[in-house]
């Protein structure tokens, strides 16, 4: 098989979303320690953003039919080993030789080893580069075991556990085509004709054609059963007359001594016209002056039946006045191959008769002269079979039924000069023998004729099979019959001295498959008595078995061929019986696989390969949320498989799910090649889940998902399930404006003082565009019309679980080290989303890890993590303060949650039922892929009451990685990259986004912001070791302490380093390490916020790099520009309060008047001019 063979054969194993990268054949040891050969192929899926690799070994079970034997993930610690597979003896030259050219190759991943083999060095280096490509990016990506990648690789079963517990072993398919005498197996073997076969395979077989070549087999081999024989007799002669006339009777070339007299006489001629107006003109005269002659030796007894000439070519049939009445379709055909490859001084005629039932074919030639154009005799050869061709009126075909025939006989047509019982080729060949002329005269002297026949060229070319390979030549006893001088039987004693040779040759060809007795050669010799050319006639007789048919015992033999051909027909005929035709998934949750089987067991005599095909118009077999496992596959008489059904619901199909839009329900369709159809029903009770949904349905979900009916929305079909994705459906500044707060009176500043810098914006479209859509980006007030809204009750400015997940980590993780750096517990994860769907409290037990008597600590914890964010806050306000810049400080209680959230008011002191103490245990040590800045090394499972809040974390990017349309909607991607790092246009960006994603990325980047803010609080007051530097914010807490309250460590492991925060070199430090955590965290939130289109190519570095730019822009305190009039610059803007001070609602607009107070910013602002910083 060969590498695009085995990509073809590895593609029918996959689903759509995965595309095989690379395949190459390989040896893997098998069960009984034999190398056979396998594909080894590399496996990619794209659905998240990024290259997810995988190997697999795949097993050939069948023509277009395969099995995965081994499946190796690629993680950040995926190895590669290559040695030689022989020992090298560095003294024995060819060893050295024979080890470069086979190769051991091991893959190390996740405690799992692959080893194969290889003897293509070219194979082999790009398979290294491959995986060496994949593996970078897994590196990258921080790829490991028991992440929230490669979850597709779950709908893949290797082939360990596809087997049947207790099933016998069966032959192999090689045993079963060694051991199988069915004429039609190989026909049932290939897949339909629908499918695509693998050229190693051969031409598609026809099954009408497979059956006719069985057919026509049989009744040729069964002839005699159907048939009487009897014998003819032909005369054939060839002569070279050289442009003689005759002088005389031709009795001693044409009469037969003895009773035995022959029935049909075929005289051929070569040069019978050496004229050159005979190429112009048929004359007629040679023809009747030859054969007046021939009919006087003949006698009365045999009649003329037919001649054919051209030019100097001639060849005249007579036949006994007793044979005639058998002699029907007499046909004549004629090819010129001399000069031009047309003109007749070279060429053959050939006449074909019907005699009895038997067709007899005779040819008379005339080929290329010279010792020297053995090829160009070769070709006139092939030509002229080519070219011969005779009309076949009333054909009768012995292999067909007489009903056939008859059609046959409606049907005329052409056939070939080969497709005759007996055919008999005369004429002057013009083979040389390719010895000396002495010695050639020396041989023939003695007699000595098989010397010079191992020298003759006909019998050279007909070893090679390059000529007259298909016909037998009776033994010559006689010498050469050229070249002699005229009218004596002295060779040639002219100038040019010719080499005798046996240019004038009689061979005879049989219907392929008749046995040799029924051709018999009765003489073959020359006749030296005839002296008028330089040629001596050669005649040959044959006893042909010819014979005729019966009819009625002919049909009986038909039908009985004909009924034994059904019963192989239906021996190959598949069938199985299939376990269930109705599997059932119950409690089907998010991103967690179910699995379930069906055992098909071949119950027919024959190999049974079946694949699943898709529904009428669909491009799949099934829907995206299940697979089947091997979707085609080859299964031996007796044999039972398993075939896997899993369904996993990822954030493809979540959307439709979530909203009732589809039910988990489908008909999976089993097609057994040549045969017929099975129909699996497969059903299960989908989970709902807030994930995987869009950011415009989450908004208008006014309780839980699991609480939510679909059944009661349907008058609001189209608002719920309506697709927000178009640009500027109303302006996001008007709608956080408009969006009601509850729980406070904030009002929204005033738009057109917010917005008095709009001519610094304006200049975008005077200094350069920069995209499409964004070169003329004006923030006006102008209000457009308003979109249709659901109830008010309905109306929450973003989705009430992403308050939640902040709002948890607001309360709880502030004070946690490597926030969003570190993998959360996916046992954890669960519980979290389980919440988060059924509207549950969060179990502290459970996520802190704190016993129920200590709930009182917790909250003290939360009131320390406010109050320091207060400390920090009023810090802030001083240096506001000097300068000239007042802030006031929301109240730190608690957010109240969305309408219509039913609470627990006892959820929060049991464990809940999906919990256990074994969950809280500290897990194993792994790599993050959440973060793609961190080594590897350097990345652990949070443990301990951390786990819960990096669990949180963790969820809270993956809800962001779930969302249908991203925060920043894929069609102002590119937009976002060619704006970073101008702050400007990034902020005008956010007004042509949709309402709820201008909602959420502004409540997620002011709570990232007082994420970095409260790092920086919280340490400032680290750096003095004295109570007197440290002040009362400090008091009663130890520096050691205090260090671990950091949020993210910077680089240089410490943030002050002891230095008062006061001095400038102190404030630079500060500075510093803000710029770190800033890009940690837009290094992580630009993969789930800023994600490319779907089908984009993968990501490159520089990509990269500008979307954490756009992120950071968001992240990092806006650069003070001060303008004419004061202190005005970007920097004045006041902070955006934290989420646990007011609602939802409250914070998006609070966030937005930050922005909206940035954007208007002095006229003396830094404008964009187009070009990159």
């Amino acid at each position: 098989m060969t590498a695009e063979e085995g990509q073809a054969l590895t593609t029918l194993l996959l689903r759509p979303t995965e595309t095989c990268q690379f395949s190459a054949q390989v040896l893997c040891t098998a069960e009984n320690g034999k190398h056979e050969q396998r594909t080894l192929a590399i496996i990619i899926n794209t659905q998240a953003g990024v290259e997810e690799a995988c190997v697999f070994i795949i097993r050939k079970t069948g023509q277009t039919a395969g099995v995965i034997q081994t499946v190796l993930p690629i993680y950040f610690d995926f190895r590669i080993s290559v040695a030689q597979t022989k020992p090298v003896d560095k003294d024995d030259k060819q060893s050295i030789q024979d080890s470069k050219n086979d190769f051991t190759l091991k893959l190390f991943c996740d405690q799992t080893e692959v080893s194969v083999q290889t003897d293509d060095l070219e194979t082999l280096q790009g398979l290294l580069r491959e995986l060496r490509k994949s593996h970078l990016i897994a590196q990258d990506d921080n790829f490991y075991a028991g992440g929230s990648t490669h979850r597709w690789i779950q709908y893949y079963t290797t082939e360990e556990d596809l087997r049947v517990p207790g099933q016998e072993s069966v032959m192999t398919m090689d045993e079963f085509i060694a051991s199988n005498s069915n004429p039609l197996a190989m026909y049932f073997l290939q897949p339909e004709d629908s499918q695509p076969s693998f050229p190693s395979a051969g031409p598609r077989l026809k099954l009408g054609s497979v059956k006719e070549s069985w057919v026509e087999k049989e009744m040729r081999s069964r002839e005699s059963a159907f048939t009487e024989y009897s014998h003819i007799h032909a005369f054939v002669g060839t002569w070279n007359v050289n442009g003689r006339n005759p002088t005389g009777k031709l009795d001693s070339w044409l009469k037969v001594e003895g009773a035995v007299q022959p029935d049909i006489y075929v005289i051929c001629f070569q040069e019978l016209d050496l004229r050159t107006e005979a190429y112009i003109v048929l004359d007629g005269a040679k023809e009747e002056e030859w054969t007046q002659v021939i009919s006087e030796s003949l006698g009365s007894n045999y009649h003329k039946i037919m001649s054919k000439q051209l030019v100097g070519l001639l060849i005249i049939m007579y036949v006994a006045e007793a044979h005639v009445k058998y002699i029907k379709e007499v046909t004549a055909h004629s090819a010129g191959v001399g000069i031009m490859g047309v003109l007749g001084n070279k060429g053959g005629v050939a006449i074909r008769i019907r005699y009895k039932d038997s067709y007899l074919c005779f040819v008379d030639s005339h080929l290329a002269h010279d010792t020297s154009q053995v090829e160009r005799r070769n070709q006139d050869y092939q030509e002229i079979c080519r070219r011969l061709t005779f009309p076949s009126a009333n054909p009768y075909d012995i292999t067909k039924s007489p009903a056939g025939n008859a059609a046959l006989g409606i049907a005329s047509r052409m056939v070939s000069l080969f497709e005759s019982d007996h055919t008999i080729w005369a004429g002057d060949l013009n083979y040389r023998i390719a010895l000396p002329e002495d010695q050639v005269k020396s041989y023939a002297g003695a007699r000595n004729y098989d010397a010079l026949l191992k020298h003759d060229q006909l019998n050279t070319q007909r070893s090679l099979f390059r000529a007259f390979s298909e016909f037998e030549e009776p033994p010559i006893t006689f010498q050469p019959t050229f070249k002699y001088d005229v009218g004596t039987d002295t060779w040639d004693s002219s100038e040019k001295r010719r080499v005798p040779a046996y240019t004038d040759r009689v061979l005879y060809r049989s219907t392929k498959g008749q046995p040799k007795d029924h051709v018999e050669t009765l003489f073959y010799k020359s006749h030296m008595e005839l002296k008028i050319s330089d040629h001596k006639p050669v005649s040959a007789m044959f006893k042909l078995k010819v014979k005729t048919l019966l009819h009625d015992k002919q049909a009986e033999v038909h039908q009985a061929i004909v009924r034994e051909l059904d019963r192989y027909e239906n021996e190959c005929m598949p069938d199985a019986t299939i376990s269930s035709f109705n599997v059932v998934f119950d409690e089907v949750r998010y991103l967690e696989p179910k699995k379930n089987h069906v055992i098909i067991k071949n119950t027919g005599q024959f190999p049974a390969q079946y694949r699943f095909k898709p529904k009428l118009q669909d491009e799949g077999f099934c829907k995206p949320w299940i697979w089947a496992n091997p979707p085609v596959a080859m299964i031996m008489p007796g044999e039972s498989a398993k075939i896997h059904l899993t369904v996993m619901v990822n954030n493809e199909s979540a959307p439709l799910l979530n909203t009732g839009r589809e039910t988990m329900e489908d008909i999976l369709i089993l097609h057994l090649e040549h045969g017929k159809d099975y129909f699996i029903s497969v059903s299960g009770s989908y989970v709902r889940t807030c994930f995987g949904n869009s950011l415009e349905w989450l908004s208008r979900l006014d309780r839980p998902i699991r609480l939510w009916d679909p059944a009661e929305d349907e008058e609001d079909d189209e608002e719920m399930y309506g697709n927000y994705n178009a640009l500027g459906n109303k302006s996001s500044m008007s709608s956080i404006r408009d969006s009601p707060v509850a729980g406070q009176g904030v009002s929204s500043p005033d738009p057109s003082r917010q917005v008095k810098n709009v001519k610094s914006l304006d200049g975008l479209s005077e200094t350069g565009s920069v995209t499409t859509g964004l070169t003329k980006i004006r923030i006006t007030t102008e209000k457009k019309p308003p979109a249709k809204k659901s109830p008010a009750v309905r109306q929450l400015s973003l989705p009430k679980d992403l308050w939640r997940i902040v709002d948890f980590i607001y309360k709880y993780g502030f004070s946690v080290d490597n926030l969003f750096l570190l993998s959360g517990d996916q046992s954890t994860m669960s519980y979290i989303r389980e919440c988060l769907d059924t509207g549950e409290e969060f179990d502290l037990i459970r996520l802190l890890d704190k016993p129920s008597s200590h709930e009182g600590a917790a909250a003290g914890s939360a009131k320390k993590s406010n109050d320091d964010v207060t400390t920090s806050k009023q810090q802030k306000s001083t240096k506001d303060e000097e300068g000239n810049v007042q802030t006031n400080d929301s109240s730190n209680a608690a957010p109240p949650l969305p309408p219509r959230v039913p609470v627990s008011p006892n959820s929060s002191t049991a464990l809940s039922s999906r919990g256990s103490v074994s969950d809280l245990k500290p897990q194993i040590a792994r790599p993050v892929s959440i973060m793609n800045g961190i080594p590897p090394k350097a990345a652990n499972f949070g443990s301990g009451e951390n786990r819960g809040i990096h669990s949180m974390a963790e969820v809270l990017l993956r809800f962001l990685e779930s969302l249908q349309e991203p925060v920043v909607p894929t069609e102002m991607y590119y937009k976002a990259l060619e704006i970073a790092g101008h702050q400007q246009a990034a902020y005008g960006l956010l007004d042509l986004m949709p309402p709820v994603h201008v909602n959420v990325f502004v409540y997620i980047t002011s709570f990232l912001r007082e994420l970095i803010l409260v790092g920086g609080g919280q340490n400032s007051a680290q750096g003095s070791t004295s109570g007197k530097d440290s002040g009362s914010s400090n008091s009663g807490g130890s520096t050691s302490a205090t260090n671990s309250n950091r949020v993210l460590q910077s680089s240089s492991g410490s943030i002050y380093n002891g230095v008062d925060p006061s001095n400038s070199s102190s404030s630079r430090v500060k500075r510093d390490d803000e710029d770190y955590r800033v890009a940690k965290l837009a290094s992580v939130f630009a993969t789930v916020m800023l994600r490319p289109p779907p089908g984009a190519e993968r990501i490159s570095e520089p990509e990269a790099i500008r979307r954490k730019m756009f992120m950071m822009q968001f992240l990092q305190e806006p650069v003070e520009d001060e303008g004419p009039g004061g202190s005005a610059g970007l920097g004045s803007a006041p902070s955006p309060p934290p989420p646990s001070s007011g609602s939802i609602a409250a914070v998006a607009a609070a966030a937005s008047a930050a922005v909206l107070s940035s954007q208007s910013a002095s006229t003396a602002a830094p404008e964009y001019d187009g070009h990159d910083p």
